[in-house]
């Protein structure tokens, strides 16, 4: 799951003096990667020229031989996107299932598979990703559609998110945002970046927010405070050091959804509470970051960085479970627990990276090694039986728990990497890449130790062809492929564990930047396989040979058709089935939550006239999908679906004066109901809500 951060300069030696995003993308025209190129903040702009998510090249999103979308800085504000949660309901082909706060989600799915999640290209644990990571130090959200085996090492097919974060500017800038909205809602921010000294060798950055709310369902909210702060260092005129530390602390009351009716397609009333008045989360994360970039010269360089984690996540709470007389009691059977989950991560990259000139052309080469130790300890414990309970009376009795028996989970996993895109003709370009990887875990208790997975020397191979048809339109073909480990108890009639599950894909797609980069469409076909997929033979004997394939289409389209409107277009179809499995399975859907159809629509128009309306923005969302699907059969078999179903939202803003800006959001315009996640615990979508902000760029 490791792979590292950073970018180093190929190019000029003072590379470190220049970390405005517009001076970013000019030093692009003629050096190959510098530190934040793809930068997004300051841009004004919906549209992103380049990404990094995928490997270590900053490439322009037009060559990249993959389907990639980015959510810029400009866009995050606009839709006033404060939690990753809210970025991933936004981003094309991307699919939230949410369980409120009953898992550790929420879960990112993309063509019918899970995603993951990376800072500056390191994966982040998914236990962990769902507790409410906060927007405010990210420069821009990278979303990429189909596996990521080149940089994330072990995972599934759905991609990866990549969430990039903010550098130092080389001149002082100071951002504040305040707003508020239903629910009690408000939210503080500032964010201030300035060089240190006449000679700007050393900047800074600190970002601080701070937001309360509660919910639209009695006894649910959250607090959340986030502190970060980076330091930039020329050591020299092509060496840089980094030193960045966060601190996040997150403080929940829980929303654990509605139970499914027997009978019906329907789940509890949207507004009744299903848990304790007294239910309680914890969270706290704790990092720090060293990162050594340095530039041998103008074709080559190196980068080297480490992160240290410390998490720390106390869960005390009692919630309805389902029950099959649900329907004629009202009541249910209590879950009511106590959790303690404490870990410590250490992550590791360096990296190798440069051009080359031969047979008269440049080619660019990566050779790049990385590690992960994740140690983590956990504790539950249960509370004695209430019995049955009535649904929507939150006075459950609370009992006091505490540490008893714990299980201590290790996870180690290196990978060794390398990229490459080679020049074969004057418009037709080579990308290859490979990764070896190694990837165990264990856990132990008082009594046992038990292998939970095992895999070394896993390759995972990628491969594509760019043909730039035009100096407008691009056209590719790409294969990449996953690795996911089997657990240690799927074993073949030899008592071997059976061979890791691969996740492989073709791609094929055409992408073009018109009207000089005011117009970005792309266009992809894609073809997915996961097979290796354990069947059970009974006796505790599995075979290797169960298949899932997913075939589909992404649309997406970014666009300025003018400096006053902007807006980003994308639309998904996605068919997912068994095509190997147990004989009910075959032909049916895989994954049958996940919508075929999904259409997703943001755009912003600005008034610019000279007339009393001057600088009004107006702003209209849709995110539209297709029936929503699940089976079940405990503690009753029953198939539930959410139909097909839209959500409007809407914004409104004004800039009061040149550096403040005074907006209005409104999300779930028409106030639509829904379950974003039907079974037989259902999570409704957030009702209609006003948000008011005012931001301050000095």
């Amino acid at each position: 799951m490791l792979s590292g951060v950073g970018c180093l300069v190929l190019g000029s030696p003072g590379m470190a003096q220049t970390r405005d995003a517009n001076l970013a993308e000019t030093r692009l025209e003629t050096i190959h990667v510098v530190p934040g190129g793809a930068a997004t903040e300051n841009s004004g702009s919906y549209i992103a020229e380049k990404s990094t998510i995928g490997g270590k090249l900053v490439l322009p999103v037009q060559e990249t031989p993959r389907s990639v979308s980015v959510i810029t800085r400009k866009r995050l504000d606009d839709e006033n996107v404060v939690s990753i949660t809210q970025a991933a309901e936004k981003a094309t082909g991307v699919y939230v299932r949410t369980e409120g706060d009953v898992s550790d989600g929420p879960f990112f799915y993309s063509r019918g598979f899970l995603m993951s999640i990376s800072e500056d290209g390191v994966p982040l644990d998914t236990t962990y990703y769902g507790s409410g990571l906060d927007t405010a130090i990210y420069d821009r959200i990278e979303v990429l559609r189909g596996p990521d085996g080149l940089m994330q090492g072990q995972g599934q097919l759905g991609g990866s998110i990549n969430l990039v974060r903010k550098a130092p500017l080389d001149r002082t800038q100071v951002k504040t945002e305040f707003s508020a909205g239903q629910w009690d809602h408000g939210r503080a921010l500032i964010d201030v970046s300035t060089p240190l000294g006449d000679a700007r060798a050393v900047r800074a950055r600190i970002v601080g927010a701070f937001e309360t709310r509660d919910g639209f369902v009695d006894h649910v909210g959250s607090r959340r405070f986030l502190g970060y702060g980076t330091l930039e260092f020329d050591l020299t005129d092509s060496t840089v050091l980094t030193v960045s530390g966060l601190a996040q602390k997150n403080e929940v009351k829980p929303y654990f959804g509605a139970l499914h009716i027997r009978d019906t397609n329907g789940w509890t009333p949207r507004d009744l509470y299903g848990g304790a008045k007294w239910s309680r989360y914890e969270f706290q994360r704790t990092e720090g970051t060293l990162k050594l970039d340095h530039a041998f010269s103008d074709d080559w360089s190196v980068t080297a960085t480490t992160t240290y984690r410390i998490y720390d996540d106390h869960k005390r709470f009692a919630l309805h479970n389902p029950h099959p007389n649900f329907h004629l009691t009202g009541e249910s059977g209590l879950l009511n627990r106590a959790t303690w989950h404490e870990g410590d991560q250490w992550t590791g990259d360096a990296h190798l990276k440069g051009r080359v000139h031969a047979f008269g052309r440049a080619h660019d080469l990566v050779l790049g090694a990385n590690f992960e130790t994740f140690d983590y300890e956990r504790w539950i414990r249960n509370a004695a039986n209430v019995g049955l309970w009535k649904f929507g009376d939150d006075d459950i009795p609370y009992e006091e728990l505490f540490k008893q028996t714990s299980t201590v989970t290790e996870i180690r996993q290196t990978g060794l990497y390398g990229q490459a895109r080679l020049a074969l003709l004057d418009r037709l370009d080579l990308h290859l890449g490979g990764r070896l990887s190694s990837y165990r875990s264990e856990s132990r208790t008082p009594t046992a130790t038990t292998v939970n997975y095992d895999e070394s020397g896993v390759f995972t191979p990628y491969g594509a062809l760019v043909w730039k048809a035009t100096d407008d339109w691009t056209v590719y073909g790409s294969y990449a492929d996953i690795f996911r480990p089997q657990s240690s108890i799927n074993v073949d009639a030899d008592g071997d564990v059976l061979p890791p599950v691969v996740g492989e894909q073709y791609e094929i797609g055409v992408k073009a930047s018109l009207l000089g980069g005011r117009l970005m469409p792309s266009i992809a076909y894609f073809d997915a396989r996961d097979v290796n997929r354990p069947i059970g033979l009974g006796g505790g004997v599995y075979v290797a040979a169960g298949e899932v394939k997913s075939r589909g289409v992404d649309v997406e389209v970014a666009a300025r058709p003018t400096s006053s409107w902007e807006l980003v277009a994308g639309y998904t179809y996605t068919d997912t089935k068994f095509g190997k499995g147990q004989p009910a399975e075959i032909g049916q859907r895989f994954n049958s939550f996940f919508p075929k159809h999904s259409f997703k629509l943001w755009s912003n128009y600005t008034i610019d006239n000279g007339g009393p309306l001057d600088g009004l923005e107006l702003g209209v969302g849709l995110r539209a999908f297709s029936e929503s699907r699940m089976s079940f059969t405990a503690p009753y078999a029953a198939t539930v679906s959410q139909p097909a179903y839209a959500v409007v939202d809407a914004r409104l803003a004004y800039t009061l004066r040149e550096k403040t800006e005074l907006s209005l959001n409104v999300s779930n315009v028409f106030d639509k109901s829904y379950v974003a996640y039907p079974g037989v615990r259902g999570f409704y979508g957030e009702p209609r809500k006003f948000t008011v902000k005012v931001a301050t760029t000095w």
